[in-house]
């Protein structure tokens, strides 16, 4: 396994670059006990700086990121540099007065009108809701790709995901911590 903290930011962006087509992909912090939220109830309390470093090159060509109304909520409004936030929110109960970039938002009732406002030049859409949302793409949309950080070894990938249909294109671990950071990709099917 490669040390993610000897790869530059250029290298780290290769390994992750979007495809040139409509991908959907999944990144999602887990912690031991298999959720994407710490003691404070955030994923603040899960992550480390090598996390937050990929999780920067990862947002960062991103069209639109899509996560839940509660990710919002409990840890604040987290746009791409260049692209947009769709919510997913029932009630639209949001700190809107707080929105750095209202502009740039679109809150969604339901994933299907979420999947409607994508705009024909969006094609790299970045799920980081928590596992509810995430769980709600899978099954509607299916991911193309899924980026998973795992705090340690006790770790484990969220079961509504069939791993068979999908191929490890990169592992790194942290060696400041028990960190390691995987990169699937769909595989193709056989003609």
């Amino acid at each position: 396994m490669v040390e993610s903290s000897s790869l530059t930011d250029p290298q780290l962006a290769e390994i992750y670059e979007w495809p040139p087509t409509l991908t959907f992909r999944l990144n999602m912090l887990i912690g031991s006990d298999g959720t994407t939220a710490g003691e404070d109830g955030t994923s603040f309390s899960l992550t480390s700086e090598e996390d937050r470093r990929i999780l920067r090159i990862i947002r960062h060509d991103a069209d639109v990121v899509v996560l839940g109304a509660e990710s919002v909520r409990k840890e604040g409004w987290y746009f791409p540099p260049h692209g947009r936030l769709i919510v997913l929110s029932k009630s639209g109960v949001l700190p809107l007065e707080t929105c750095p970039h209202p502009d740039r938002l679109f809150i969604a009732p339901s994933l299907n009108s979420a999947l409607h406002n994508l705009r024909e030049n969006e094609h790299k859409i970045l799920c980081e809701g928590g596992l509810t949302t995430a769980k709600l793409v899978q099954q509607h949309v299916s991911f193309d790709e899924i980026a998973l950080t795992f705090q340690d070894k006790e770790s484990t990938a969220p079961d509504f995901i069939d791993f068979t249909e999908y191929q490890l294109h990169s592992e790194l671990t942290e060696k400041t911590s028990e960190m390691t950071f995987r990169f699937w990709r769909r595989a193709a099917k056989p003609h």
